[in-house]
């Protein structure tokens, strides 16, 4: 994998003419079809920070009598939600683990774009937790992929702005010569697309369905 990464060499293509080949300074570049793969590897090597830290009782996730240890985090693609007890002393672990990860990998956290999110704690403890990981506190409903997550049940506000963007899409058609040809495969192609999605995970309520 090294020789794959650090071995390779690269031209320029200009006016249809490519330059001679020559080594990069760097590793992968922006857009190579390695970098996912090399980030899912590295970021494994934070998940078995995690597993190993739960083992000899550093942090703690939830849901311990489903998972041994419980669940610290998840990973989609360059996603990553942790979770944590509401325990001080192992969020300062926590923060001392990504610290190290940081040091050994040389990836940076950007915790401007990561966002503290707690369920039933009082206002005081949270505003603890955010600065021990110096991060913005948010509110659920959280959006992860596109799709609105909430401890509870979504509220009607929450599916109202898909309801409006599908509406907003229907009235950009009127007064358009479209046949019904054309109407039927903009209905498949981009209307219906837009709720599928979430119908393949969330179940709409009555309203939203009649809407």
């Amino acid at each position: 994998m090294k020789r794959v990464i650090q071995d390779g060499s690269i031209c320029v293509r200009i006016t249809n003419e490519n330059s001679a080949y020559f080594k990069h300074g760097k590793g992968l570049r922006q857009g190579d079809p390695l970098s996912p793969i090399m980030f899912n590897l590295v970021a494994d090597i934070f998940t078995r920070m995690l597993m190993k830290a739960a083992r000899i009782n550093l942090v703690s996730g939830l849901l311990p009598r489903v998972v041994e240890g419980g669940i610290i985090n998840l990973q989609y693609a360059d996603d990553t939600l942790l979770f944590l007890e509401n325990d001080l002393d192992e969020a300062d672990n926590l923060k001392w683990l990504l610290i190290c990860y940081e040091k050994m990998t040389g990836m940076n956290i950007n915790y401007d774009k990561s966002g503290l999110l707690t369920i039933g704690i009082e206002e005081e403890r949270v505003n603890d937790l955010a600065k021990i990981f110096c991060c913005k506190k948010g509110d659920f409903p959280l959006k992860y992929l596109g799709v609105p997550l909430h401890y509870s049940k979504l509220r009607k506000e929450d599916l109202q702005l898909v309801i409006d963007k599908i509406i907003k899409r229907i009235a950009g058609w009127k007064g358009r010569l479209l046949s019904y040809t054309g109407c039927l495969t903009l209905l498949k192609a981009c209307l219906a697309s837009i709720p599928i999605y979430l119908l393949s995970i969330l179940k709409f309520l009555r309203w939203a369905i009649d809407n």
